[in-house]
């Protein structure tokens, strides 16, 4: 069974993946050699796009696998299922896939996909940062892709293959057309096709494959007849050898029809001529998807031999392996289909025993996800939905959603319709995307309920909790903010909250509410940066909590790190500081860093503002320190952490080094960024400023600009705002200047930000906005919107900001002090070892010293080993 295992990933939740899946179909015994398709498959390293499509049997699983092993090429393999509608497992055994060839691919986009408001955009999009980072050509290849009918996958498909690097390329195999617009890469020649007409057998193949199998030489009379009823399908060939070796000499010349009447008038004649044992366990044994021994037993009642699924393959009944040590197995898709269909015509009766037995067996091997598909086809519904409410928090965290959706569905009314399983309807539409009003679910939910006793309605406390907590979460997702306010005030004010074991499905399940938006109120969590209205909210969420003791669960780490960001930028400093580090200890308990992160910012920008810049540095070297000894070690959330580093080195004027990571990020690069890279993408148009590469920064300002008006993005239209004067500042375009700064002002007062100018900084900017409103040089900037209270309180900020780090200052809090591991690479390097060789010296991945390098050169203002070298000696750290 140890094929069967499932695996997971560094750097993400463990997620379920099937390792046989992953697996490169060996290449069969009766292989015949097809130089004509070897020479157009050798165009998939040329080609962005390989397509094979036909019907089942044509040979494209082993064409492909036959060029793969005998090319020896650098591939990943995926063989699909229905369960891959998913589109988080789908991506999960893509990565997996990558992973294989190059560990550490896909280890930062992992995580993304736990996000409970998840963009595949955004994952895809540092999917293909990693994969830039690949030396050499390597092709994935997508089998069995028919079986893929989510538009949600075709679509994040059809973005990964528009956005894929050079030397990446992708293989698909499928019995249909392929439902993404290829008609651009036909054009401009990045399509390699593989149609009916190319995998059809010539009568060389055919005489070649039957001599293989067989022995033999058809005749001249006998070729012609195979290939014209057959007209070249494999599968038929194979067919007909097979009733050729049991005896049935002409099968073929009593047979017209097309390949489905020939593949069960075939099969028929096949199956009628094996001895019935095991006529019937190959029967019994079709209703699996993968069989191995041990399960082949528990189906038929029967003692199995050990090797005999190895002596089927041997005989070519149309059973594939399914990993190197010959214990799992498939039958071909077309022979499964056959056999069902018959096991239904002469043995109905069995069929749900067997897919009961089946369920039992998955069930009791941890197997819950199989199980519960038997335990539905099997009429076991009592057992499917207690199964189901058994994984369904997983699922949901896992975002395994269309697969439980489906589940759902297959669910007769009554059972459907019960409280539990209709909260379950209820995250799974949410999740999806799908925001119509919940009144039809709360309508059932409220039906369901009537008829239940005081004892039994007591068991679905926490169930109508969820309700609740669902409407308001459905309330944010479609911006209902009056009606989101409305519904948490009324759950605030209540006193009847039970005290439940298990709370309420979101807040239970310590999912990541955060798609990686930093600050964490610049997402929909916090109103798309409407600070008044997040504020209200927040407060209110706050005095929920409390009046109910949730203090330690997930989602109060991120509602103390949202109130933290509110606090700050309100200059209430000393609560913020509570509540972002109240944040920070939930969310280390939790493991939920979509609050950790932001939290440990909050935090760092408060010392900072207190101008204790080494300490502020520090707690970000120590956040990033911690997360790599998580599975968020390889993740997003730690270039989060080094982005807000580059934010106080060009506050301490450290340009070097904030150059230095402006040339390393993948997204600098990039010209179709997407909107959750808006914190990286706001610290690089500062980074350029001071580089003076104004005309690229003002593009990418301009860009986000228009991008945050038309989503509603408050905080970043106003940051993009400030950037944009201080490039028209440094254009010397003071009037442009002042006209960006007077409607980030108007913001900035309309929703009560207030430290975002002195974090900026833009004390000069304001200055000139100030001396310009009194001289009255601008008409444009005297119209009402800004007061001169407000303006007076921003300035004071800004300069108190400022003054608050002399210079005699800032240059004691330049050098934070260096961890133990630090101070060991930075001996090493002073010895004149290479990377390589400190590596190895300290048990490292060269990766990691690269990074604990770069937080060196950071700490030291230094660019570079010789200057670390130096500096290091003038401060005696070594």
């Amino acid at each position: 069974m140890s094929q069967y295992n499932q695996i997971s990933h560094p750097g993400a939740t463990p997620y379920p993946l099937l390792s046989t899946k992953l697996y490169i179909p060996k290449q069969p015994s009766y292989l015949v050699t097809r130089e004509h398709l070897l020479k157009k498959m050798s165009w998939a390293m040329k080609r962005k796009l390989t397509l094979l499509t036909s019907p089942p049997g044509f040979g494209k699983t082993t064409i492909v696998s036959h060029w793969v092993h005998n090319e020896q090429i650098n591939a990943g393999w995926v063989s699909l299922d229905q369960g891959d509608n998913d589109l988080m497992r789908f991506w999960s055994y893509v990565i997996a896939a990558f992973d294989r060839l190059h560990p550490g691919v896909g280890h930062k986009s992992l995580p993304l996909l736990q996000s409970i408001s998840f963009s595949f955009e955004q994952m895809i999009g540092w999917l293909v940062n990693d994969l830039f980072e690949i030396d050499g050509e390597v092709i994935l290849v997508l089998d069995d892709y028919h079986l893929i009918v989510s538009e949600e996958v075709h679509r994040s498909l059809a973005f990964f293959l528009d956005r894929m690097p050079p030397q990446i390329h992708l293989c698909i195999m499928s019995r249909q057309q392929l439902p993404i617009p290829v008609g651009t890469l036909r054009v401009q020649g990045e399509l390699n096709e593989i149609g009916l007409s190319d995998l059809k057998f010539s009568e060389r193949e055919i005489s070649s494959f039957w001599h293989h199998q067989t022995g033999d030489v058809p005749g001249e009379s006998s070729l012609k007849l195979l290939s014209e009823r057959t007209e070249g399908w494999v599968a038929g060939v194979q067919l007909a050898v097979l009733s050729h070796v049991s005896g049935q000499q002409d099968t073929l010349s009593h047979f017209m029809g097309n390949h489905r009447y020939v593949a069960d008038y075939l099969m028929e004649e096949v199956l009628l001529h094996l001895p019935e044992r095991l006529r019937l366990f190959l029967l019994r044994t079709s209703v699996l998807e993968r069989l191995n021994t041990e399960l082949c037993a528990v189906l038929t009642g029967e003692q199995v031999e050990e090797g005999l699924l190895r002596e089927i393959e041997r005989s070519h009944l149309f059973l594939i392996p399914l990993d190197g040590e010959g214990q799992w197995f498939r039958y071909h898709h077309l022979f499964a289909d056959f056999l069902r269909s018959r096991l239904k015509q002469e043995r109905a009766e069995e069929l749900v025993t067997l897919h009961q037995r089946a369920s039992v067996w998955y069930e009791r091997h941890g197997l819950v996800r199989e199980a519960i598909e038997h335990a539905l086809v099997g009429g076991v519904t009592e057992k499917a939905c207690s199964l189901i409410q058994s994984i369904a928090t997983e699922m949901l965290k896992l975002r395994e959603l269309t697969t439980l959706h489906r589940w759902l569905k297959q669910l007769p009314d009554p059972f459907r319709h019960r409280p539990g399983l209709l909260i379950l309807q209820i995250w799974t539409e949410l999740l999806q995307g799908r925001k119509e009003p919940l009144d039809e679910y709360v309508i059932l939910f409220q039906k369901a309920m009537e008829p239940l006793s005081k004892e039994e309605a007591a068991h679905y406390a926490g169930v109508r909790e969820d309700l609740v907590v669902a409407q308001i979460y459905q309330a944010m997702l479609v911006a209902d903010n009056k009606r989101a306010y409305s519904l948490m005030e009324a759950l605030a004010m209540r006193e009847d909250i039970p005290e439940i074991a298990g709370l309420p499905m979101l807040f239970g399940l310590g999912m990541e509410l955060n798609d990686r938006i930093v600050p964490f109120t610049r997402g929909y969590y916090g109103f798309n940066g409407q600070l008044k209205l997040a504020e209200r909210y927040h407060r209110l969420y706050h005095t929920f909590i409390s009046n109910h003791h949730f203090d330690n669960f997930p989602f109060t780490a991120y509602q103390r790190a949202a109130l933290s960001e509110i606090c700050y930028e309100r200059n209430q400093l000393t609560e913020s500081l509570q509540l972002a580090e109240d944040a920070i200890r939930i969310a280390k308990q939790s493991s939920v860093c979509g609050a950790y992160v932001p939290a440990v910012i909050v935090r760092s920008k408060i010392y900072w503002a207190q101008g204790a810049e080494g300490e502020a540095l520090t707690v970000i070297c120590e956040a990033m320190d911690w997360l790599q000894q998580t599975p968020y070690r390889y993740s997003h959330w730690i270039d989060l952490l080094q982005t807000q580093l580059v934010r106080f080195w060009l506050l301490q004027g450290n340009t070097s080094a904030a150059n230095a990571w402006l040339d390393h990020v993948p997204w600098s690069k990039q010209q179709d960024w997407n909107d959750h890279h808006e914190f990286e993408m706001l610290t690089s148009i500062r980074v350029l400023i001071g580089k003076k590469e104004v005309q690229t920064a003002y593009t990418w300002s301009e860009r986000l600009l228009q991008k945050a008006k038309r989503s509603g993005r408050i905080l970043t239209e106003l940051e993009a705002l400030l950037c944009l004067a201080e490039i028209h500042h440094e254009r010397g375009n003071l009037h442009t200047c002042m006209l960006h700064l007077h409607e980030a002002l108007i913001i900035g007062e309309r929703e009560g930000y207030a430290r975002i100018f002195a974090d900026h900084p833009a004390e000069h900017l304001l200055s000139q906005y100030a001396e310009v409103r009194k001289n009255r040089y601008m008409p444009e900037v005297q119209t009402p919107g800004v007061s001169l209270p407000y303006l007076q309180q921003i300035m004071a900020l800004s300069s108190a900001t400022s003054l608050s780090g002399d210079p005699a200052a800032r240059d004691r809090s330049i050098v934070v002090p260096l961890t133990a591991r630090e101070q060991e690479v930075l001996q090493l390097i002073a010895e004149g070892l290479s990377n390589k060789a400190i590596a190895e010296r300290l048990v490292l991945a060269e990766g990691t010293v690269k990074l604990h390098l770069h937080r060196i050169y950071g700490k030291l203002q230094v660019n570079g080993r010789i200057q670390a070298i130096q500096k290091a000696s003038q401060l005696r750290l070594h």
